[in-house]
């Protein structure tokens, strides 16, 4: 049997059904990700370019077989799958699908920094994660998603009676 390797993904969507978006990004995620737990969805003010709708966002976590190569190609062949077009630097998206924490793996790659450079300032990302793993460790600065989460503003995010 393959060694499963356990990874956090942020997904966020703005574009679009965003609640239909996430729902069939994580139906595809199933395929390579044996999801274990998913956040509540968050509702979030857009980050670095603002003249764009409010998010959607969720962290999971699951169980993979993938190289963190292989699943970022998966991860971003979903996103087209889904719609999502080449466009400027945070700009708006049908879905986006980030890898936070893959094991305890530091890795630093062109398009591949694990753990991801700016989950420790992305309360977006914090809020979602401390929900479902509070106590998981990033493994840059060995502090737990709830030591994180405390060093930013929590403002413009709420959480959302949504059903995936």
């Amino acid at each position: 049997m393959a060694t499963q390797h356990t990874v956090y993904l942020a997904l966020g969507s703005n574009l679009g059904d965003r609640q239909l978006q996430l729902r069939k990004a994580l139906q595809e995620l199933q395929k390579v990700v044996d999801i274990q737990n998913i956040s509540s969805v968050y509702e979030t003010e857009p980050v670095g370019y603002l003249d764009q709708p409010r998010f959607f966002n969720i962290v999971c976590y699951g169980h993979t077989s993938f190289t963190a190569r292989e699943l970022l190609t998966q991860a971003k062949t979903i996103e087209q799958q889904l719609g999502r077009q080449p466009t400027i630097r945070n700009g708006p998206r049908p879905v986006d699908i980030d890898i936070l924490i893959y094991e305890e793996l530091i890795h630093v790659e062109d398009n591949l920094i694990l753990p991801h450079p700016r989950m420790h300032e992305r309360a977006f990302v914090l809020v979602p994660l401390t929900e479902i793993a509070p106590d998981v460790i990033d493994p840059r600065s060995g502090k737990t998603a709830r030591e994180l989460l405390q060093t930013v503003s929590v403002d413009g995010i709420t959480r959302r009676n949504v059903q995936l």
